[in-house]
Order: structure tokens, then C-alpha cells, then sequence
């Protein structure tokens, strides 16, 4: 892999930010400033991403696993990883 082609991370984050903000009915995610966001948000399921991607599940599941609370905000319910939230860019660390 050369340094400019994207990690599995990379390619889920994108994915998982992509289909989180389309899936905001009430809100624009990136129209509206992060702190107002509400706590209600619609969740995008692991296989969802699997699709968009062209990712194993078990690979997309893995990678959510390491971007949890880095990238987005996984809940975890009946076998299902859930990217809840996103984690906005100028969060620190």
C-alpha cells in the first residue's frame, strides 16, 4: 500500500460520515454546529456501511471497533454494531 491509498479505517470513517449525515432528517450535520446536535439521531447500521463500502461486515465491524470514540460512536445491540454519532473533527483527543 502506497501512503496515499486509503486504510479499511479510512474508507469506514468516510462511509460512516457520509451515510450518518444523510440519514439526519432533522438536522444538517454539516450546517449546524456540532454542540447542537441532537441526541436523537439516526443510527447507520454496520452492514449498511458493509454495502457502501464493498467491505466484509466482519471487517467493517472490526474497524468500528478501533474508530469508537475516535471517529464515531458505536452502540452495540443484538450482533448489530451501530455507528450512533459521529465524532466532529475539532474534537480533541
Amino acid at each position: 500500500m502506497t501512503p496515499d491509498q486509503p486504510t479499511t479505517d479510512d474508507i469506514v470513517a468516510e462511509s460512516a460520515l457520509q451515510l450518518w449525515s444523510a440519514a439526519q432528517t432533522d438536522f444538517d450535520p454539516f450546517e449546524v454546529d456540532s454542540a447542537d446536535w441532537p441526541e436523537a439521531a439516526v443510527p447507520v447500521r454496520d452492514a449498511d456501511i458493509a454495502v457502501d463500502t464493498r467491505l466484509e461486515v466482519d471487517d467493517v465491524r472490526d474497524s468500528l471497533e478501533r474508530l469508537d470514540g475516535v471517529k464515531v460512536v458505536v452502540g452495540r445491540e443484538a450482533g448489530t454494531l451501530s455507528v450512533l454519532r459521529v465524532v466532529p473533527a475539532d474534537t480533541p483527543l
